[in-house]
């Protein structure tokens, strides 16, 4: 696979490229999209012939899968060395469709969420929606090193007011890798305070070259937590928009129970589409994965490398996998504040994002998250996508360090 060139999504119903949600986000709609997390990389050779192989017949029956789950299972043991039987392995309509079920399903109205912050937004809106309380848990973070941790003896504090803990292994936007002493300390508090954790780990194939993801799940077969693991190859395979996700669950009991609401709502099959897509990527997707992971993290390299020597301003913190990283932009957030205060008319454009957004947006032409969309407090970030060709992402770095350097 040939990573350096990226696939032109401007006119294949991309939410990403949709210039309406990019002027809404960065005050302008032509404005290069680094924002939405899915990549601009066709996906494997297999998937899209399993793709072409479903149009082809014309015929969009009734399907059946099987053996998806066993497919999943494989997967689980080639990528992270982890055996979990096919039966023990649940079908979920997409990733955020089974956090919000396994939370409605396992928690009550009125109880304490734990989200460690900065966190992706759905994460807030699917605890709100459900009338549960969310812990606003910030994670610790060394400017100097540009850098977010698990500090525990806070998170230890937090806990003990939670009745669930919401977690993102590997961290969405920080791109933490967590050890397994993290994951232990975890799954051992949670055990001793008699609490449920849920772990998205949508991201956990995409881990950099050097680190190593556990899943949370398989750190728990010797702890006993209860505890719920769900994974996909929506990120993996840049297929997100075939919504399929899998779940593991320590607890028997609540494996059944999700699985009855699951069928009882006529959710628990897969469409053609994403049975035929999932299957082809967890059998043939390995080493499209491993030359995807190498691409991304010498991306990561070259956007460190450049950050580190642009006299910006900005620097890039953890990002140790996945395609999009948390930019530190806490040095020169004043000058753009001031910036946006004194030409307000140069900002009209959409009616979302925040101020450093809109900044790059109508300086740089490139349109990122603002941090304020993970939590109010995280507004001197951006969250940049580098998941597309290098001479794309250095090309769009330089139009923002310019941006700020003319300040």
């Amino acid at each position: 696979m040939d990573f350096s060139k990226a696939a032109d999504r401007s006119h294949t119903n991309s939410i990403k490229w949709d210039s309406t949600a990019i002027e809404n986000i960065s005050a302008n709609p032509e404005a290069e999209p680094f924002w939405v997390a899915d990549m601009d990389f066709p996906t494997d050779s297999y998937i899209a012939e399993a793709g072409r192989k479903v149009a082809e017949t014309g015929i969009y029956g009734y399907p059946s899968f099987p053996l998806l789950t066993a497919k999943a299972s494989e997967w689980l043991e080639k990528k992270h060395g982890w055996k979990v039987p096919a039966e023990e392995i649940t079908f979920a309509m997409g990733l955020l469709h089974g956090i919000a079920s396994c939370m409605d399903l396992f928690t009550e109205k009125g109880d304490t969420i734990l989200v460690p912050t900065p966190a992706y937004r759905p994460f807030r809106e699917i605890t709100a929606n459900q009338e549960r309380v969310m812990i606003d848990h910030e994670l610790g973070y060394d400017h100097d090193r540009a850098s977010f941790y698990l500090d525990k003896e806070r998170f230890r504090k937090d806990a003990e007011k939670a009745r669930c803990i919401l977690f993102c292994s590997p961290h969405n936007p920080s791109g933490i890798v967590f050890s397994e002493e993290e994951l232990r300390f975890i799954l051992e508090t949670a055990k001793e305070l008699g609490i449920l954790v849920i772990s998205d780990e949508i991201h956990s194939d995409l881990v950099h070259p050097g680190k190593k993801h556990i899943p949370m799940n398989k750190v728990n077969e010797s702890i006993g937590a209860d505890c719920i693991t769900l994974f996909a190859p929506s990120k993996t395979f840049n297929i997100a928009g075939e919504h399929s996700s899998f779940i593991v669950f320590s607890s028997k009991e609540k494996r059944e129970k999700f699985r009855a609401r699951e069928h009882a709502m006529r959710l628990d099959e897969p469409s053609i589409v994403i049975g035929e897509l999932a299957s082809s990527a967890y059998e043939h997707g390995l080493e499209y994965n491993k030359e995807l992971c190498a691409y991304l993290g010498e991306n990561v390299k070259r956007i460190d490398d450049f950050l580190k020597t642009s006299g910006s301003g900005m620097k890039m913190v953890n990002a140790e996998a996945s395609f999009v990283a948390f930019l530190d932009c806490m040095d020169v957030y004043d000058k753009v504040k001031a910036e946006a205060e004194a030409h307000p008319e140069k900002y009209t454009g959409g009616n979302g994002g925040g101020i450093l957004s809109r900044f790059f947006g109508v300086n740089a032409s490139v349109a990122v998250n603002d941090g304020t969309w993970f939590g109010d407090q995280w507004g001197r970030f951006v969250r940049f996508n580098y998941g597309t060709s290098q001479d794309k992402v250095l090309a769009a770095l330089k139009r923002m360090a310019e941006a700020l350097k003319a300040l």
